[in-house]
């Protein structure tokens, strides 16, 4: 096996765990929030103190990267956030897991953004979109089984037993990098290349592909991670475990249906160009998230959230062609640039829609104004996007291949 198709394995065997563990607790989140005394919007807060520490941390997280090694950097975080997780599990006080929460977020900075790194470093141009396939493919499978683990777990060992559950695949994760990654440990200048960040910043291109990685983050943390469990509990008038574990369940079935798209869609990215599956995805998704609202209970809410989760799969692009606009020279720090942004979605979303959501309650349940939200915000962003560049659409023009028509 070439040196290669190793990295890319290892790599995408340790996101599996990572995300398995981040899967459990995401249905669980809000409502361990919720019984440490926060309404709605502290708990979007919670939820966004993760990615709030990554929005400080990615674009030196890409930098350490590039000095002291990725492998070094992913073993730091990884480590982090087994740490991070056993002081959630014990959290007494809202404070307490809002600290541990923001502590994980430094932990992710570190694995997330040096694992992209070394994943962009590892696979050809030409193979780029199937390689960071089967990496997002696996982490998909995380998120698959996750939430279903999680609510389980939740029912049986109360809402502070998920945090324990990430500890220990985040430990196995850590044993994987230790024991199996072999990437070689860069040395280079002892300071951030901020010239190198200001270069992608000044890539139109660059930044508005970022911007719509941002939508789609803000989407999935603010409706996904925030919206979905009070929805569940107050307009389903499900208790605190039976929502978490209905709420697992909806985000498995959506994770599941995105594994059948995201793969063809890496696939046809390679071919065609990453802009017609990315942005199709993106004004898809604006057009499905209304109709979550509909459901009523959660036989009602599958067919939705399968929809929703095919679309998703669309969105496998959104990584190669930030890759491909990216110069390989620095290729550390624009994908800090790239976490950065994202995450900034992340944080946004859980904040916003916490905000939303509790200011437009009626009479105790979700209203779908969230969801309206979020759907202006994907469908503004892609039509910002239809105005970037794509590499890998020019070369596939330049070869003769000519994708959808409109879109390429």
């Amino acid at each position: 096996m070439d040196t290669a198709k190793r990295t890319v394995l290892v790599l995408s065997a340790v996101v599996f765990f990572v995300m398995l563990g981040i899967a459990m607790i995401t249905p669980d989140i809000a409502q361990y929030a919720k019984a440490l005394g926060a309404d709605p919007f502290l708990a979007g807060v919670l939820i966004g103190a993760l990615p709030a520490a990554r929005v400080v941390l990615d674009l030196p997280a890409g930098a350490l990267g590039d000095r002291f090694g990725n492998r070094r950097m992913m073993m730091y975080g990884l480590g982090i956030i087994v740490v991070s997780s056993m002081i959630a599990a014990l959290a007494f006080s809202y404070f307490v897991l809002l600290g541990a929460r923001f502590l994980e977020g430094v932990g992710s900075a570190f694995y997330v953004t040096s694992s992209l790194a070394a994943l962009a470093k590892a696979a050809p141009p030409d193979r780029r979109g199937r390689y960071m396939g089967v990496y997002v493919n696996m982490l998909l499978l995380g998120q698959i089984f996750g939430p279903v683990i999680g609510g389980a777990v939740t029912i049986y060992g109360g809402l502070s037993a998920p945090f324990w559950a990430y500890a220990g695949f985040a430990g196995v994760g850590l044993v994987l990098v230790t024991t199996t990654l072999a990437l070689p440990d860069r040395e280079g200048p002892a300071k951030f290349d901020w010239g190198a960040a200001r270069r992608v910043l000044a890539d139109r291109s660059f930044v508005l592909v970022n911007l719509g990685v941002l939508a789609a983050f803000f989407a999935r943390g603010g409706v996904i991670t925030t919206v979905l469990p009070f929805f569940a509990q107050m307009n389903w008038g499900l208790g605190p475990a039976e929502a978490v574990a209905t709420t697992g369940v909806m985000i498995t079935v959506m994770a599941g249906a995105s594994l059948l798209t995201m793969y063809p869609s890496g696939l046809l990215a390679d071919r065609y160009g990453r802009k017609w599956t990315f942005v199709s995805s993106l004004l898809l998704m604006a057009l499905a998230l209304p109709f979550i609202y509909a459901a009523r209970d959660l036989a009602s809410a599958i067919p939705t959230m399968a929809v929703v989760g095919l679309i998703f799969g669309l969105t496998g692009p959104m990584a190669s062609w930030a890759t491909d606009l990216a110069p390989p020279e620095s290729m550390g720090m624009a994908m800090g640039v790239y976490r950065t942004i994202g995450d900034v979605g992340f944080l946004l979303g859980p904040v916003v829609m916490g905000a939303v959501l509790q200011a437009t309650l009626l009479d105790g349940r979700v209203s779908q104004v969230p969801f309206l939200v979020a759907s202006g915000w994907l469908a503004v962003t892609a039509v910002l996007l239809l105005t970037a560049r794509d590499p890998a659409g020019e070369r596939a023009r330049a070869r003769g291949a000519s994708g959808p028509p409109g879109i390429g």
